[in-house]
Parts: C-alpha cells; structure tokens; sequence
C-alpha cells in the first residue's frame, strides 16, 4: 500500500537531495545530499558528476562556489521594466564589465556557475513579468546544489531553502551563484523597494 505524503508546507531544506544534469556531448551533472550517507558523504554536501562512454557516472570532486562573481546570467529582461532594482543590477554588472553569459536555459545557466565557480543567475518576477519557475521542479532542486556548494539563493529576501511550498504548482523568482552577488542583489531590492 503506498503512501502519499504532501510536500506543501515544507521548506526546501526538507529535501533529501537534488541532482542537476547538463545532457549533451558531454553529460555533466551536480548532485547535492542532504542527509548522512552512513559517513560516505555528509549533510549537505555536493558531487561534481561526468558520465562516461560506459554510461557510469563517475565523482569529479567536490564543486565550490566561491564568494566573488565576474559573469552574470540575466533572465526575465522584461522584469527590468518593472522592479528599477533589476534594471539597476544589470546596469552595475555592465559597468563593472562582467561577462554576459545568458543561453536562455536554466539548467545550462546554471551549470556554467559550477563550471567557472562564480557568477550570478537573476530570475526575478514583477506583476507583468511573473515567476515562471515552479519551487517543487525547478527551483528547490537547483537551490539545493548551490548552497551546499558554498553558493547562496534568494527569492529577492531570503534563501528559498527556507521559502515554504504553498501548493505544487507554486512559483518563485530565483536567483542563485556567488555569496556576494545575491548579497549585493537582496540589498539593492530592499534599497529600492521599501
């Protein structure tokens, strides 16, 4: 007899693990657990993952997010229009020559931030330009990766680890990368928004 159990009400932190994958040529993945694997991986740790010819993934260490960022990934250009605090960020990341690096794939945005080990990831949602990315699919499970990686998220106030499901079809802005830039982007939301 199976048992259902919702996840609605419970915070991403919850998760047991996650695991992003980047299929192509080369199919590269992150996983993150969040429990403890009987001493063979801790809480909250994550694998940087390679699938060989064979079809078997093998471990290619520990994937780190350091604090600082020069690349970022702009989605949602239209909430620009709305939220002055996004448009502001942008402009700061032109100025300051960060490197653009935007494919219009989440999971490939992402991963490219495992890759060179900094950046930014910014999805953020205003009322003519809502969230599109759904917390039980997409959102949650790319948090997870990030922060036990050393990176952060944020919805544009908290982590979204901490961001509790409302109903399975509930949707989140999501930014996510390098400590300093989601710091940098939650206080540049405050500044303008309050």
């Amino acid at each position: 007899r199976l048992h259902f159990v919702s996840v609605c009400r419970f915070p991403g932190r919850q998760q047991v693990a996650s695991l992003i994958v980047v299929y192509g040529p080369r199919t590269t993945g992150v996983v993150a657990v969040n429990v403890d694997a009987g001493g063979i991986v801790k809480e909250g740790t994550a694998l940087d993952l390679e699938m060989k010819d064979n079809g078997k993934f093998i471990c290619r260490g520990k994937p780190i997010i350091k604090p600082q960022a020069k690349i970022f990934s702009p989605a949602n250009l239209r909430a620009a229009q709305d939220l002055p605090a996004y448009k502001q960020l942008i402009e700061f990341w032109m100025e300051k020559r960060y490197t653009l690096r935007y494919t219009g794939g989440l999971v490939p945005d992402v991963y490219q931030i495992f890759v060179k080990q900094q950046g930014v990831f910014c999805n953020p949602a205003s009322k003519a330009a809502p969230a599109k990315l759904r917390m039980c699919f997409e959102v949650l499970a790319i948090a997870l990766v990030v922060e036990a990686a050393g990176g952060r998220t944020s919805n544009g106030q908290k982590s979204l680890l901490d961001v509790a499901i409302e109903h399975m079809d509930h949707r989140s802005a999501l930014c996510c990368g390098s400590a300093d830039e989601i710091k940098r982007m939650e206080e540049t939301f405050a500044a303008l928004s309050g």
